[in-house]
């Protein structure tokens, strides 16, 4: 069962960016999967690292393209960026601690953010992006 479920209507309009989302989805959909069977914090833990990694590595990938076209809306995008990439971070400190357990609604704050950002944030830049050449 995925905790996350790829459509076009999270396209935005941007290869690079929509593979990018998509290989974040499958990451968390990864981590999700091994969560529901139960796996213990060696495998969930480097599972939960992989997903923060991801979300780092789009964040740059997409803050840099948003930079190289002077998208108006940036520094409120990367704040944005910045909060989830804190929020990761915290849950893969306390889970390599024993302070947590991961559990599939744990995990859900994953689903809404990546959704709602997604169509709340991340929409409104592809026109943005497509009328700068980025396509």
């Amino acid at each position: 069962m995925a905790l996350l479920t790829w459509n076009e209507k999270h396209s935005v309009g941007v290869q690079a960016m929509d593979g990018e989302h998509l290989e974040l989805y499958e990451a968390i959909n990864e981590l999700y999967d091994a969560v529901l069977q139960h796996k213990d914090r060696s495998v969930t833990g480097p599972l939960l690292r992989k997903v923060e990694d991801c979300t780092r590595a789009h964040f740059a990938s997409e803050e840099a393209v948003l930079e190289s076209t002077k998208y108006p809306e940036l520094a409120a995008h990367r704040l944005k960026h910045q909060a989830l990439v804190a929020e990761i971070e915290e849950l893969a400190v306390r889970l390599e601690h024993g302070d947590v357990n991961l559990t599939g609604q744990s995990l859900n704050f994953l689903r809404y953010w990546f959704n709602a950002h997604i169509q709340n944030d991340d929409l409104s830049y592809g026109p943005w992006l497509n009328a700068h050449g980025v396509h």
